[in-house]
């Protein structure tokens, strides 16, 4: 199964959360509570956040953090990117690839392909796009509407 890691899900939690206010200055306390998971957890990805220049860091009384651009400027790609690293659905995607059949393989374009769709549907999704629900909006690749099955 194709998943990406809890830290993943749990920092898009919290940059829409933060994309609700993005002018506001909020601490990481506060965000643990309002989208409810535990504080070092959100600590923890605030910090890679922040290194990633995705959300800034203000320290001292009245501390916290805002998102480091406008919504819309925000895509998915980048907050997954900025935890997983980079994107690479198969060893050959990677930029250190390591596999021992890759002077060989016949499907490896398919496969690097088939990562750049992927990695350009998360970049069309952006914080902005997060904070409706998807089904109402349009979505194409290629051209190609996409439909949203069971909504």
């Amino acid at each position: 199964m194709l998943r990406i890691s809890k830290l993943t899900d749990y920092a898009t939690v919290i940059m829409s959360y933060l994309a609700l206010m993005p002018n506001q200055v909020i601490s990481a306390v506060q965000i643990a509570k309002e989208v409810h998971l535990a504080a070092p957890t959100v600590s923890k990805i605030l910090k890679i956040l922040s290194d990633a220049n995705l959300v800034i860091s203000f320290r001292g009384t009245g501390g916290g953090y805002q998102l480091a651009r406008a919504v819309d400027e925000i895509t998915l790609a980048q907050v997954v990117s900025a935890i997983e690293g980079n994107l690479a659905m198969t060893e050959c995607c990677s930029i250190e690839s390591t596999c021992a059949l890759d002077s060989l393989c016949t499907l490896k374009d398919n496969w690097q392909i088939i990562n750049k769709i992927i990695l350009t549907a998360l970049d069309g999704v952006t914080l902005k796009d997060m904070l409706r629900p998807l089904t109402g909006h349009a979505l194409s690749l290629k051209g190609i509407p996409i439909r949203v099955k069971g909504f």
